[in-house]
């Protein structure tokens, strides 16, 4: 199995078939995502993350709804959603939840903000099946949504997902830079701080990762792009969403942390994963893409 590496900050981890029993954000988590081979028949009927501008606004917040939700038809060994929800680049929830012997999964929060923002939500949802001759294998699909939220003194609390009028063309531009500088000045900041050749590398964030889900990554069929993804959400699962280890060797919760980058090598033998953490310390990872 390919190993996600700490580098940097001299750690490595192994993406093995761990059992966790911890709170994390008041949230119980029992079951680590673990990639096995892509099932032919079993697949992700139906995935879907959705985000909503409740009318809802006390001492100055306003309220997100956020669902998320996913269906295999049959029921299988174990199913898992997870999901993180960005504003701004940033950071700012996360979502999980999992079943035994099940079809269905959903899942809903609120999400308490101010300000104006972009809410970006990225779910991977997963499921484990068992055989009867005790092989084992998976299937996984990913879905997203987002949310431009407009808290003006100006002008009324209101949302959209995609701008329509003139007003909210304005609010996305401005929106889209402030997400695009905070994220380019900490992707930039790892990259020069690793000494990151990258020439070498095709570079994407995790919801571009998202989008090309239906077509695969640039140079593989559906199936190797499956099996990458697969095995790139298993070691964000354990070195991001569930805590990030720091170069003093310390686990601290990934809130206020960026939108991983995920840099690709144009040879397909290992991909890098960059991001800041909330105290801006940059944290590189490398997982080895050669088959075994």
């Amino acid at each position: 199995m390919r190993k996600f590496h700490m580098i940097g900050i001299g750690l490595i981890f192994g993406l093995s078939a761990t059992v966790f029993l911890l709170f994390f954000f008041q949230q119980r988590v029992i079951e680590s995502i673990i990639f096995f081979p892509i099932d032919p028949n079993i697949v992700i009927e139906e995935a879907d993350t959705n985000l909503e501008l409740l009318n809802e606004k006390d001492d100055d917040e306003y309220v997100i709804n956020w669902e998320v939700s996913s269906n295999t038809g049959d029921p299988v060994y174990l199913r898992q959603d997870i999901s993180l929800l960005f504003a701004d680049g940033r950071l700012k929830a996360v979502l999980s939840d999992w079943k035994d012997n099940s079809s269905e999964l959903t899942q809903y929060a609120t999400y308490s903000g101010e300000d104006s923002s972009h809410y970006v939500a990225l779910s991977f949802h997963h499921g484990e099946i068992h055989h009867k001759d005790e092989s084992i294998t998976s299937t996984h699909k990913m879905s997203k949504d987002q949310l431009y939220v407009i808290d003006s003194s100006f002008s009324s609390l209101q949302s959209f997902k995609n701008a329509e009028t003139k007003e909210q063309m304005e609010w996305k531009d401005v929106l889209d830079k402030v997400t695009e500088q905070q994220l380019e000045y900490a992707w930039e900041k790892a990259i020069d701080f690793f000494e990151i050749p990258v020439q070498n590398y095709d570079l994407y964030s995790l919801e571009e990762i998202i989008d090309l889900q239906e077509t695969g990554l640039p140079g593989m069929d559906i199936t190797r792009s499956k099996e990458i993804v697969g095995r790139l959400w298993e070691g964000l699962y354990k070195e991001y969403f569930l805590g990030i280890k720091t170069a003093a060797g310390t686990t601290i919760p990934p809130i206020d942390s960026s939108m991983p980058l995920i840099l690709i090598s144009k040879d397909y033998s290992h991909l890098l994963v960059l991001f800041e953490t909330r105290e801006g310390e940059s944290v590189k990872l490398i997982q080895n893409l050669r088959i075994e």
